[in-house]
């Protein structure tokens, strides 16, 4: 019995220390593209096709460094998206702000590139997405047309946390027969948007838990994600998508919650 006790003690202690250096030393290292399909009536066969590029929850100058945003711009630019979007969280106050822009700066889409701000975004932040061609969305919309005929809206909300947002004047005005999607840095906004016609709500925020322990997660959820943390979730045929981000913050680790790039395809089911 005491042999069989050993050789289980000296499993888990092997598993957990593989896990360990995982985290630490493999997952850091990593940035996955996550591709998704989106179908919908609502987009018309102009659109059918259509690429977006989301990323989120940069912390640069933290872990994320000059040669993690050197790789992440290169792989969006590898897949030339038509759209780029950015959920919020951009820097810290002592990343290299110059660098940054450079960087940002280069990243191109056929339909323009848009963001909203996090709760950690001061106005530093903004004026290097501005600077760097992103279009902020502040409680506002902008209509993406395609052709003459074609068009998709985008929404964005600002974040539960530090902002106040506002989705009686950012849908004010938003033809709903077109196909919508929403972005706002924090995913528990999607309580509030019942009322509102839209299709999909992008979202960060939580990191996917960065280092993901479900039962310990479930009492350690940061305000804006209390509710709705990781993963998909889809309701009266509206989804919420929360990215787990592409930075870390508080610990250079990463469990069960990969760095992610998503890449969403638009395709008309008509």
């Amino acid at each position: 019995m005491l042999k069989k006790v050993i050789i289980a003690f000296t499993v888990l202690l092997a598993l957990s220390l593989i896990a360990c250096y995982n985290a630490v030393k493999v997952n850091t290292r990593q940035l996955n593209i996550r591709e998704e399909s989106i179908y919908s009536a609502k987009i018309d066969e102009d659109t059918d096709g259509l690429l977006v590029a989301y990323f989120t929850d940069l912390y640069f100058g933290e872990f994320f460094k000059e040669s993690d945003l050197q790789n992440l711009i290169a792989k969006i630019d590898a897949f030339h998206p038509d759209l780029i979007m950015f959920g919020g969280d951009l820097a810290v106050h002592s990343a290299e702000r110059e660098y940054l822009l450079s960087c940002l700066s280069g990243l191109d889409a056929t339909y323009g590139k848009y963001a909203v701000s996090g709760d950690l975004d001061d106005e530093r932040n903004k004026d290097i997405l501005r600077e760097a061609g992103f279009v902020l969305l502040e409680n506002d919309h902008n209509t993406i047309d395609i052709d003459r005929n074609s068009c998709i809206n985008l929404i964005g909300l600002n974040d539960l946390v530090q902002g106040n947002p506002d989705p009686a004047s950012a849908f004010s005005g938003v033809d709903n027969t077109r196909f919508t999607i929403v972005f706002s840095h924090c995913p528990d906004i999607f309580t509030q948007l019942n009322s509102y016609d839209f299709d999909y709500l992008l979202a960060g925020h939580s990191l996917g838990g960065q280092v993901y322990l479900p039962i310990i997660d479930l009492f350690n959820r940061p305000e804006g994600a209390k509710k709705y943390y990781k993963g998909k979730t889809t309701m009266n045929g509206k989804t919420l998508d929360i990215s787990n981000g592409v930075g870390r913050t508080g610990k250079d680790a990463r469990f069960l919650a990969d760095s992610e790039i998503v890449l969403y395809t638009l395709h008309s089911n008509k």
